[in-house]
C-alpha cells in the first residue's frame, strides 16, 4: 500500500500536488512520514478561508520546497487557480484493497487499514459478509469456536481492549455472531462489555471478588452468592487468571491468609499491599521491556501502549509509600533513560506529520477542538460541549484520578485516548494551542502567554455556527470560598472551556521531587476540591454535556544542571524549554549545555522560532535549566511524562 501511495508522488518533481482523498487514506502516519521525507509539506484544511491563509503563510511552492493540498471532494470545487497549476491525484481506497468490500473498509481507522495492508489479501473478491468476517478474524483475533466457552469469551475480550475499538459494523456483527454461541450469552451485556473496557473490568473483578469470598468461606451467609464466571470449575478459565491480573482486568483480592485458595489462584489474591506492589512492578516492568524490544520503526499505536504502561509503573515508582525495592528503581532509571532516547528519536521523525491529519482521529492537543466538532456534527452525542483541561496533568496522574473515579462513580462512562502535546510542552505553547485548535505555527505573536486564550475559544467555535454568546470560557476555581464560573448554570451556553490549575500548582509547589506531587495529588482527590471538581463533572452531565477532559502537557523529576546567563535573548525560560527567536543565540548555549536537544519549526512552531530542550545526563537522569544538582518537579521537555497526554471522552451510562 506504502509503495503504491507514494507512486504518486515523485520527490522535487510536481511543486504542487492536489489530491481528492476523500478515504482519508493519506492520514496514514506512515504515509505522512514517507512525504515528510520526500520534503513535502501536507495541507488538509477543509475551510476555504483558511485554506488560502494556510498557502500564504507557506509562501512560493517550487519542486524544493513542493506543497501537497489534500480536499475529501472532487479537485474541481478546489479555487480555480489553484486547479489550474496543481498536479492532480485521486486516491481511491478500493484500489488498496481490491478483494474486499468498500463500504467495509470504508469504516476502519487509519492505523486498521495500515494493519490489514500489511496481511495477504484474500485471492478472490468477498462480499460484505466475506469482508466483515476477514477483517474480525485477522484484524480482531475473532475465532467463534474459541468464543463458545465463558473462558474463551473472557480471553477475547481482555485482549481486545488492549488495542483500538472495532467500527460499529464489525462490532454489530460479532454481537450478532457471540449470541447464539452459548445458551447463556443472551442473559450477558456483551454490548457493554465490547463497548466499555471499566464495565468489562468491573464484571471480571466482581466476579472474582464472588469466587474468592466464597472459597475463603467470607462470603457464606444466609444466601450464597451466585457467579457467572466458574472459576471453581473451569481450567480454561483458571489459566487465563494470570492474564486477567497482568493487563488490569482484575484487580487482586487482599486477604490475610490466602492458605485456603488452591494454587492457580494465589495471582488472584495479596496478602500485603507492599507484596502486591512490587509483584505489580515487576509485571510493568517485564511489559515495558517486551513493549521497548517491538519500538524500532514504531507507529504511535505502539508508543501509546508504551506510554500506558509506563504511566502506572511511573505512579507506583513515586508512591508515596515507596514500595519500590532499590532493584526494580534501578531497572525504572535504565528504562527510562532508554525510552526518554528512543521517543525523542521517533518524535524527530513522526511529531510534525501527525500534524498535518487532525481527523478522524487526533494525534496534537490542537486537533482536539475539531475533533470534538466533528463528534458533534455525527449528531451521535448531545450537543453541548465542555471542554476541562486540568493543566499539568500527566497520565500517571491520570491513571491515580481516574481510578479513583471508577470506583466512586459507577454511571460514569470514560472513552480514554492518548494524544501529543505541542513541542515545547509548556502552557503558553501547548494550553493556547489546545483551546484555540491552532497549530502554534499560527499564533507567533502570542507565543509566549495565555493571555488570547478566551477570544480564541470563541473563535474556534463561532466557525461551527455556534453563536459567541454560546461560547464560555472561565478558570475553574476549587476552594469552597471561591464562586464556581456562572457559565456552569447557564442554559444558554453550547461550548464551555474550564481549565483549573491545582495539579499545575503541585507540580510547580513541588521542593521534595515527585513523590511529593502525588503525594499532594491523593489528598486532593479525597479532599474537598477533589469532590467539589466531581460535582461540577456530575453537573455538566447532568445538564447534557459532552465532557471533554485533558491536560495541556505533563510533568517529570528532573536534576539542575546549571543555568544559562543569556539576558533579553531568551524568549521565554522555562526548566525545561527555552524559546530564541535567534538561532545562535540558542546555538550558543547549546554549546555550553551538550546534553540538550535543539528544536526548529518544522511548520508546526512559528518561523524563526527555535527551542533549545533539557535532555538526560551521563547517569541517566533528566536534566532541567536549574541551579547544579537541584531536584525539581517541572515540564517542558520531550519524555513521554511530559508530552503524552490523556483525552478522556466522560458521558453517563
Amino acid at each position: 500500500m506504502l509503495e503504491q501511495i507514494l507512486r504518486h508522488f515523485p520527490p522535487h518533481v510536481h511543486p504542487l500536488t492536489l489530491v481528492s482523498d476523500p478515504d482519508n487514506v493519506l492520514a496514514d502516519e506512515t504515509v505522512l512520514a514517507h512525504l515528510a521525507e520526500r520534503g513535502f509539506t501536507v495541507i488538509s484544511e477543509p475551510d476555504p478561508v483558511c485554506l488560502r491563509g494556510d498557502i500564504a503563510q507557506f509562501g512560493a511552492f517550487t519542486t524544493q520546497r513542493p506543497l501537497i493540498i489534500i480536499t475529501p471532494h472532487p479537485l474541481n470545487q478546489l479555487p480555480y487557480d489553484l486547479w489550474q497549476q496543481g498536479h492532480p491525484v485521486t486516491l481511491a481506497l478500493h484500489t488498496f484493497f481490491p478483494t474486499l468490500a468498500y463500504p467495509v473498509i470504508q469504516t476502519l481507522t487509519p492505523n486498521q487499514r495500515w494493519r490489514l495492508s500489511q496481511l495477504p489479501l484474500p485471492a478472490h473478491l468477498l462480499g460484505r459478509q466475506g469482508s466483515i468476517d476477514f477483517i474480525l478474524r485477522h484484524l480482531f483475533g475473532v475465532v467463534w469456536e474459541g468464543l463458545a466457552t465463558p473462558a474463551g469469551l473472557i480471553a477475547w475480550l481482555n485482549q481486545y481492549h488492549q488495542g483500538e475499538t472495532m467500527p460499529a459494523l464489525l462490532a454489530k456483527q460479532w454481537l450478532a455472531k457471540v449470541q447464539l454461541l452459548n445458551p447463556t450469552y443472551p442473559e450477558w451485556p456483551l454490548a457493554e462489555w465490547l463497548h466499555n473496557r471499566a464495565t468489562f473490568q468491573a464484571f471480571v473483578t466482581q466476579e472474582w471478588q464472588q469466587y474468592v469470598a466464597t472459597s475463603t468461606e467470607k462470603g457464606m451467609g444466609e444466601t450464597k452468592p451466585t457467579y457467572q464466571l466458574p472459576f471453581a470449575d473451569d481450567a480454561q478459565l483458571q489459566d487465563t487468571l494470570p492474564q486477567l491480573v497482568r493487563s488490569g482486568a482484575i484487580q487482586p483480592v487482599t486477604l490475610t491468609d490466602a492458605t485456603p485458595l488452591p494454587a492457580w489462584a494465589q495471582s488472584g489474591v495479596r496478602t500485603s499491599a507492599a507484596d502486591f506492589a512490587r509483584q505489580r512492578v515487576a509485571v510493568l516492568l517485564a511489559t515495558v521491556a517486551e513493549q521497548a524490544a517491538a519500538l524500532t520503526g514504531a507507529r504511535w499505536a505502539e508508543w501509546q501502549a508504551t506510554a500506558t504502561t509506563w504511566a502506572e509503573l511511573t505512579a507506583w515508582r513515586y508512591d508515596p509509600q515507596r514500595y519500590l525495592t532499590e532493584k526494580q528503581r534501578a531497572a525504572y532509571a535504565q528504562w527510562q533513560a532508554q525510552l526518554d532516547a528512543d521517543f525523542t528519536a521517533w518524535l524527530q521523525q513522526r511529531y510534525a506529520p501527525l500534524a498535518g491529519q487532525r481527523l478522524p482521529q487526533p494525534h496534537h492537543l490542537f486537533h482536539v477542538p475539531h475533533w470534538m466538532a466533528y463528534q458533534r456534527r455525527r449528531q451521535d452525542l448531545p450537543g453541548r460541549v465542555a471542554l476541562l483541561v486540568l493543566d499539568g496533568m500527566s497520565l500517571a496522574a491520570w491513571s491515580i484520578i481516574a481510578r479513583d473515579w471508577r470506583k466512586r462513580n459507577p454511571t460514569w462512562q470514560m472513552a480514554e485516548m492518548l494524544v501529543l502535546a505541542q513541542i515545547p510542552s509548556l502552557t503558553a505553547v501547548s494550553r493556547q494551542a489546545l483551546v484555540s485548535g491552532e497549530r502554534p505555527y499560527n499564533f507567533a505573536h502570542t507565543l509566549t502567554h495565555n493571555r488570547q486564550e478566551k477570544q480564541q475559544w470563541v473563535t474556534s467555535w463561532t466557525r461551527e455556527n455556534i453563536p459567541a454568546t454560546a461560547c464560555a470560557y472561565a478558570h475553574l476555581q476549587l476552594r469552597e470560598e471561591q464562586p464556581l464560573p456562572d457559565a456552569l448554570s447557564s442554559t444558554r451556553i453550547q461550548a464551555l472551556c474550564l481549565i483549573n490549575n491545582s495539579i499545575d500548582s503541585m507540580v510547580h509547589g513541588a521542593s521534595q521531587g515527585l513523590t511529593s506531587v502525588h503525594a499532594a495529588l491523593h489528598t486532593w482527590l479525597n479532599g474537598e476540591e477533589g469532590k467539589r471538581l466531581e460535582q461540577v463533572l456530575a453537573a455538566l452531565l447532568a445538564q447534557e454535556y459532552t465532557v471533554y477532559l485533558t491536560s495541556d502537557h505533563g510533568h517529570t523529576e528532573a536534576s539542575g544542571m546549571g543555568q544559562p546567563s543569556e539576558g533579553v535573548t531568551v524568549q521565554t525560560r522555562s526548566k525545561r524549554a527555552r524559546i530564541y527567536t535567534d538561532p545562535n543565540a540558542a546555538l550558543a548555549v547549546q554549546a555550553d549545555f551538550p546534553q540538550t536537544t535543539l528544536w526548529t519549526s518544522q511548520r508546526v512552531l512559528p518561523e524563526e522560532t527555535w527551542v533549545l530542550l533539557a535532555g538526560v545526563g551521563e547517569n541517566g537522569r533528566r536534566l532541567a535549566f536549574a541551579p547544579q544538582g537541584e531536584r525539581v518537579v517541572t515540564h517542558g521537555g520531550l519524555t513521554l511524562d511530559e508530552m503524552v497526554v490523556p483525552l478522556v471522552r466522560l458521558t453517563n451510562l
